[in-house]
């Protein structure tokens, strides 16, 4: 049976376990290590599958995001931080770093990993906080986070409440257009039937018996990205698109 709960913070702290061979761990027969996978459910049926060990400081970085995190100045909010790969990654740095994440199995492990300041919350509940940051961070594809044309606007609002003059942010997303994939082109133009985005996601995230609530997550274009930013208090500045359909937006304060 499946049980609702924070399956993405359990894949974490899984894949934790797996990674130090210290605490509890999928085996075989209680000996043998089992992989740590995160089950990706879309609600057309399609199912994908992710290791949990991409969401760890060792975990894969684009070319990008390298870029990206190179730019980053000041005091820096790091939005959906998950096990805090970007975060420790930018401390390293010197950089003076909260990692925001509305995950407890999330905030734990990025915690016991050295995150320094995490915050278990929503953007728009952090808004209210009084905190303000200079840059804002949205890697491992957290364009996601915008979710779709009426959830942009007022994430973006939420961040500009967070922000000090001039801030910035960079937001890695991935262009769903170029897929050949019959499945995945079915599922564009049902979305587009439905008056959604393209690239609008309905998922829930599994692992063992564990599921997330039904949730919304973006895949768009840079096209989409600059028309889900106007009219908000943020304007794409550029786009770094050298590894496409990986690309990442910078977002600049008006």
């Amino acid at each position: 049976m499946v049980e609702m709960g924070d399956a993405f913070g359990a894949v974490l702290r899984a894949a934790l376990a797996a990674h130090t061979g210290i605490g509890p761990r999928p085996t075989v027969a209680g000996r043998l290590p089992r992989p740590v996978i995160e089950v990706i459910e879309r609600d057309d049926g399609f199912v994908g599958t992710t290791p949990g060990e991409r969401y760890l400081p060792t975990g894969h970085w684009w070319d990008c995001e390298r870029r990206g995190a190179d730019r980053v100045r000041g005091r820096v909010l790091d939005v959906g931080c998950g096990a805090g790969r970007v975060a420790l990654a930018l401390q390293d740095k010197g950089l003076a770093v909260t990692g925001l994440d509305t995950s407890r199995g999330a905030i734990d492990v990025a915690t016991h990993l050295g995150v320094r300041d995490v915050v278990r919350s929503t953007v728009d509940e952090h808004a209210r906080s009084g905190e303000r940051y200079d840059s804002f961070v949205l890697f491992g594809n957290n364009a996601g986070l915008l979710e779709g044309r009426e959830r942009a606007p007022r994430f973006l609002a939420a961040l500009a409440a967070l922000a000090r003059p001039g801030a910035t942010a960079y937001v890695q997303g991935t262009d769903p257009y170029h897929t050949t994939d019959e499945v995945h082109l079915a599922y564009q133009e049902r979305n587009r039937t439905l008056g959604r985005m393209g690239g609008q996601l309905r998922l829930r995230i599994r692992y063992r018996e564990l599921s997330t609530d039904w949730f919304d997550y973006l895949l768009c274009s840079p096209a989409e990205l600059a028309e889900l930013v106007a009219g908000t208090p943020w304007r794409l500045s550029d786009v770094d698109s050298g590894e496409s359909p990986v690309f990442l937006g910078t977002l600049r304060l008006r």
